[in-house]
């Protein structure tokens, strides 16, 4: 009975589309999708869907037909995490994929080295579930490593393990992670080296 359900229903002609969104998607962007809906049309969902998914803001698009004629097209935009130092609209998703939003204001702010890669990207967001007690300036990612700075102390993460080595920050230096002058390098394992 299933199957000749799902038969009937990819028979039928579409009549009309009806697309939502999940939150954080501004009217620019719905009129964004709308041209696109008008442009390719219903007939071929697939570059209909090819489309929709090649805006550099959307995550995924799912396309689902009912028995009344109905397509409903359901877009989830990216979710941004960082904003990249010096741009006004760059900012980095949790994939560590790069793309313009519109509001950025309250987003922690990183700067990126020249040859960093999405992959390099995604693992340095880590550093962000820590920063909410360490009182950052700076946050730069590079290949490999993460460093962040702090009035007076620079800390090298390392690209992993990032709540452990706050940890072990902690026990380092106590309450005195403020008025510490220096860098701590967390990239070697089993080991802390300390440059003053």
């Amino acid at each position: 009975m299933y199957f000749l359900y799902k038969i009937l229903i990819v028979s039928l002609p579409i009549g009309k589309a009806h697309v939502s969104y999940s939150k954080g998607v501004t009217e620019k962007r719905k009129e964004e999708i709308g041209k696109i809906v008008k442009r390719t049309g219903l007939d071929d969902l697939n570059e209909l869907k090819d489309s929709i998914e090649s805006l550099p803001w959307v995550s995924s698009v799912h396309l689902g037909r009912n028995i009344l004629g109905r397509l409903r097209i359901v877009v989830s935009p990216r979710v941004p995490r960082v904003r990249i130092a010096g741009s006004k609209d760059k900012v980095i998703d949790k994939e560590g994929f790069i793309f313009n939003y519109d509001i950025t204001d309250s987003l922690p702010m990183v700067e990126l080295s020249k040859g960093v890669q999405s992959e390099d990207i995604a693992k340095a967001l880590g550093i962000f579930g820590i920063l909410t007690e360490f009182n950052i300036d700076k946050v730069q990612i590079d290949r490999g490593k993460v460093k962040t700075k702090s009035s007076n102390c620079e800390v090298i993460w390392g690209n992993d393990g990032f709540v452990r080595k706050y940890e072990i920050l902690k026990r380092i230096l106590g309450d005195n992670i403020s008025e510490f002058k220096g860098t701590l390098d967390f990239r070697f394992k089993n080991m802390v080296v300390l440059r003053r």
